[in-house]
């Protein structure tokens, strides 16, 4: 038997599943957020008030 046949499969598509992905994705938004404001302080460059709010969101 050959797998060319078999669907593929990519992940569940349960609600919750979703929830986790979207986290995940909000979790990595907020990191390179506060890697910015790292960074920006140490060129000396004024940091997009819009990323400073999403760095002090809670992890």
């Amino acid at each position: 038997m050959t797998t060319a046949a078999l669907p593929l499969v990519r992940g569940s598509k349960t609600p919750a599943d979703q929830a986790e992905r979207d986290r995940d994705r909000e979790r990595v938004q907020i990191r390179a957020a506060r890697l910015r404001l790292t960074t920006d302080r140490k060129l000396g460059k004024p940091t997009p008030e819009w990323v400073r709010k999403l760095a002090d969101r809670p992890l």
